[in-house]
């Protein structure tokens, strides 16, 4: 905890409190005499704040005449029937005491917040294809289960995210486990949504429940060509023996999805949006698969080496039960 005994400069109006020798400057007043100023001022007498403070008459004694001597101010009049009464100048310096003296407490509370992990900065970082689907529900989620906590987020590209975590330019990333290596990431699951193709309305696959992935083969295909994913469907296309015709790429969901809305060929895709209307307002069917097309999984990393203490360990517990409730709606 912060301890009042330690020395600060005081601000009095715009000039500091010194001695008026010139050993002034290496002399600091103290929170302790302020806060025993402050408890005469309030308290009107010696005997009453030593009472109230837990010490004795003499300390608060000294501490007045130490606060007088550093300031050069006279803070009370000394009326030996009445007790103590504030001076102009001492009611001014109590203005300043107030502020001080709250200020420390709100460093009390704010360094235990510290210290018990209940309020910080965290840097979460999220590929960029994912972003639409969470960021937005971890964002309002998280801020009513942790206030105090703040979210800066990112979009990133998949290799963007695994170097930023190493170059500690993020906390924690939202991304799919391409191979990431466990001996330089902390990796969580959160879920591992299955592929699935979509066609254009009036197609023949569109009328099917399931399909095999060999009926791609010779079709065209509208390739989600993002860095990292490109690589994916080739090694998968690899491991079926099969061979589309890669007429179109982008490395956007929603093109992919309008490319094929408007017939120009069919693709396969892990997120699902809600609705299959494009932006355009044409729909897309999707089919499932009868063989499996290498679901990828979608984690939530940190660094190898950083201590998931507790201002990152809620926010993981927290995505991976924001998930687990997502996927059972699906």
């Amino acid at each position: 905890m912060y301890d009042r005994k330690n020395c600060i400069k005081f601000p009095f109006g715009k000039e500091k409190l010194f001695l008026k020798t010139e050993r002034a400057a290496m002399t600091r007043i103290t929170l302790r005499q302020c806060a025993y100023f402050q408890a005469v001022a309030r308290k009107g007498g010696i005997a009453a704040a030593a009472e109230t403070a837990g010490v004795s008459q003499p300390a608060i004694a000294q501490a007045i005449t130490k606060l007088e001597d550093l300031t050069g101010l006279v803070l009370f009049r000394r009326l030996h029937a009445r007790g103590m009464e504030l001076t102009p100048q001492g009611r001014e310096f109590l203005r300043h005491a107030d502020q001080l003296l709250a200020l420390a407490d709100q460093m009390d509370m704010a360094v235990e917040d510290i210290a018990q992990q209940r309020r910080g900065t965290l840097r979460l970082g999220c590929f960029q294809s994912l972003a639409p689907f969470f960021l937005a529900q971890i964002l309002t989620g998280y801020q009513r289960q942790a206030p105090d906590v703040v979210l800066n987020l990112s979009e990133m590209l998949q290799e963007e995210l695994t170097t930023a975590l190493q170059e500690n330019e993020l906390d924690l990333a939202i991304l799919y486990d391409l191979g990431l290596d466990a001996r330089l990431f902390n990796i969580h699951p959160l879920a591992e949504p299955q592929p699935y193709l979509i066609v254009p309305q009036g197609h023949p696959l569109a009328g099917q429940d399931r399909v095999s992935i060999r009926a791609l083969d010779g079709e065209d295909f509208v390739l989600f060509d993002a860095p990292q994913s490109r690589e994916y469907f080739h090694a998968q296309f690899a491991h079926h023996e099969i061979k589309p015709r890669i007429a179109y790429r982008s490395a956007s969901i929603e093109t992919v999805r309008s490319y094929v809305a408007n017939g120009l060929g069919l693709s396969i895709l892990s997120m699902r949006p809600v609705s299959d209307l494009t932006y355009e307002g044409k729909s897309v069917v999707p089919v499932a698969l009868t063989e499996g097309f290498g679901a990828t999984p979608i984690v939530i990393a940190t660094r190898a080496g950083v201590a998931e203490d507790a201002l990152l360990a809620p926010l993981i517990a927290f995505c991976q039960e924001l998930f687990a409730e997502l996927y059972q709606r699906v």
